[in-house]
């Protein structure tokens, strides 16, 4: 007997996803034939508005394991592409030629494991993501643990990060970058797929499309307040320069210090753990859509300019590469005992700095897609949308309180930083 309960309104669910693939999913978790499904319900992941690049579902399942009569439950995620009745949206078709959904497949299916085996040799018990039940080729489905089932959540991504939580995931991705260093070292062809970001030559025009649609609201914005003249007549020179630094920020330079990235690292991105105090205590990475072999200033400087509260965004931001720099060092040179080339901190800030660009794209052109505010109708397919929803939506975005105060804080610092010269 089977119920199927859809909680909320879920807004995508895909074809394949019915009780029968719910039973092979159970089956392959408690590695017999011989479980009894009895009831199961989806509901949705997200909230809406806040977008995400694919579909997650959650799954709750209660069935029986014949042999032993116990009963289990359990509540699992499933993540998968958009329908194709989406494919003509440029959202979509920007996802596609980005090939996010392939690359994170390969993260969760050649990468994860091999990290965490890595940090066991130097006796870290260091997790970086949820647990993999299941990579489904066929369908394009993974099927990962509910880290909501082990207390994880995430924080408001409009109310963004203070230094505890931004110290914890600065300190794991210390690890993470640490250890992707080894594992190319031992496997030199390891991330041949993760060769592309944002910004590279041949996806110059999508990078264009996303970029200039932004930087019009940005610029719209700007131009209508009093005394911000200087600066909306220097953005508007910008705009033609903007995409192709981009493309070089994202070049990476072999001779320099590289990692695998993240590659998103905003805060709906990792999921935190509390103690009875409310303190956070761990953080567990999600979303590997976009990893690429690159300084790690791209990580950071995304991580402090989309995810920190707002007055924290610059009085902090030496300190926690200081902090991020010690841990990176700590792990591959104390524990790994890597023997290659290392920045001094000093020389790391420089990077960090000489990647400025990358801050102005974060608080700029992605910050105002999350912080908007909730009551604002809004989809990823909005995005890329030419029509009036579309410029309805970018506009939206820019005139939101939050989005202002961000514009009007970080503007005189990115112009005296010559970033737009």
């Amino acid at each position: 007997f089977m119920e199927n309960i859809m909680e909320e309104q879920l807004e995508e669910v895909p074809r394949f996803l019915n009780a029968d693939y719910i039973d092979v999913i159970v089956k392959k978790i408690e590695k017999t034939n011989k479980v009894k499904v009895q009831k199961f319900e989806l509901k949705p992941v997200t909230k809406k508005g806040n977008h995400y690049a694919s579909v997650m579902i959650r799954i709750v399942v209660d069935y029986v394991v014949v042999e032993s009569k116990n009963h289990k439950q359990l509540s699992l995620i499933l993540k998968t592409t958009y329908d194709e009745k989406h494919d003509e949206e440029e959202t979509i078709k920007l996802l596609k030629e980005f090939d996010v959904h392939n690359r994170e497949m390969e993260i969760y299916e050649k990468v994860l494991d091999e990290f965490h085996k890595l940090l066991r040799t130097i006796n870290d018990e260091t997790i970086f993501s949820a647990h993999k039940y299941w990579i489904d080729k066929t369908n394009r489905a993974l099927i990962l643990e509910d880290l909501m089932a082990r207390k994880y959540k995430c924080v408001n991504r409009i109310e963004r990060m203070d230094v505890a939580h931004a110290k914890l995931a600065l300190t794991k991705l210390a690890k993470y970058h640490a250890t992707s260093i080894i594992f190319k070292q031992k496997n030199p062809q390891a991330y041949a797929k993760f060769n592309k970001g944002y910004f590279s030559r041949e996806h110059k025009q999508d990078s264009r499309e996303f970029c200039f649609k932004q930087f019009d609201g940005l610029i719209e914005l700007v131009s209508n307040w009093e005394g911000y003249e200087y600066y909306a007549e220097k953005l508007i020179k910008f705009k033609d320069l903007l995409v192709e630094r981009g493309i070089e920020l994202y070049t990476p330079q072999e001779s320099g210090f590289n990692v695998l990235l993240h590659g998103d690292f905003w805060s709906n991105n990792m999921m935190f753990r509390y103690d009875s105090e409310n303190n956070p205590v761990d953080v567990i990475f999600v979303d590997f859509q976009i990893p690429q072999w690159i300084t790690p200033a791209i990580d950071i400087i995304y991580f402090i300019h989309s995810s920190m509260k707002e007055h924290l965004r610059f009085t902090k931001q030496n300190e926690l590469v200081q902090m991020y720099y010690y841990a990176l060092k700590e792990t591959l040179i104390d524990g790994y005992k890597y023997t290659g080339y290392f920045p001094t901190l000093h020389e790391f800030q420089i990077i960090i700095l000489k990647s400025s660009l990358h801050a102005l794209i974060s608080a700029l052109l992605i910050q105002p897609i999350i912080i908007l505010d909730e009551k604002i109708e809004s989809n990823l397919f909005l995005l890329m949308n030419k029509d009036e929803a579309g410029k309805k939506f970018t506009h939206d975005m820019y005139h939101s309180p939050n989005t202002q105060e961000a514009v009007k804080n970080v503007l005189p610092v990115f112009d005296a930083l010559g970033i737009l010269d």
